[in-house]
């Protein structure tokens, strides 16, 4: 039996009008209150949009957190989106963002407000190397390289920051 998780998901791009009849969005609800929409009709999905132009859906109680089978259809038809998981037991909160030009998910543990996580223990040795760095007497071109390649090792721990997604449109 799946653990049930609040998640909820973002769309944005373009989704040809021929696909809206297999489009699976029937059994989603537009926000925490279950609000029902008109899923058959072009201005009933539309009518999804939140105030940035996205479709926004939300489940308070969906297998695993999340919509798996939307989610794989998108890719497939490669529909950007992002979904936030909430934690529960053992799941960490999370994010997932897909962009069709990457190829592949950006999955990154969050808190339960979406705030990206990096682990403390990742950080301490970089942080470590940065102090003694600091307390050196090395000359200042060799802290300056030292420093540069520290640098660099953070800004892989930190996620990516990917671009908007665009507002969500029904085209031929």
């Amino acid at each position: 039996m799946a653990d049930r998780i609040p998640a909820e998901i973002w769309i944005g791009g373009k989704l040809s009008r021929s696909l809206l009849d297999e489009f699976p969005i029937s059994d989603l609800k537009l926000d925490w209150d279950e609000t029902p929409f008109d899923s058959t009709t072009e201005e009933g999905i539309l009518s999804a949009r939140d105030e940035s132009g996205l479709l926004h859906f939300a489940d308070c109680e969906i297998a695993w957190g999340e919509f798996s089978d939307l989610e794989e259809w998108l890719r497939e038809h490669n529909i950007p989106f992002k979904r936030h998981s909430s934690g529960k037991y053992e799941y960490l909160p999370e994010l997932v963002e897909f962009r069709p030009d990457l190829g592949e998910d950006i999955q990154t543990i969050t808190t339960e407000s979406g705030e990206p996580l990096v682990c403390k223990s990742d950080l301490v040795p970089i942080l470590d190397k940065m102090a003694r760095l600091c307390r050196s007497n090395r000359p200042l071109s060799v802290q300056l390289r030292a420093w540069k390649q520290l640098s660099g090792k953070l800004d892989k721990l930190v996620p990516p920051t990917l671009a908007t997604l665009p507002p969500f449109e029904i085209v031929e």
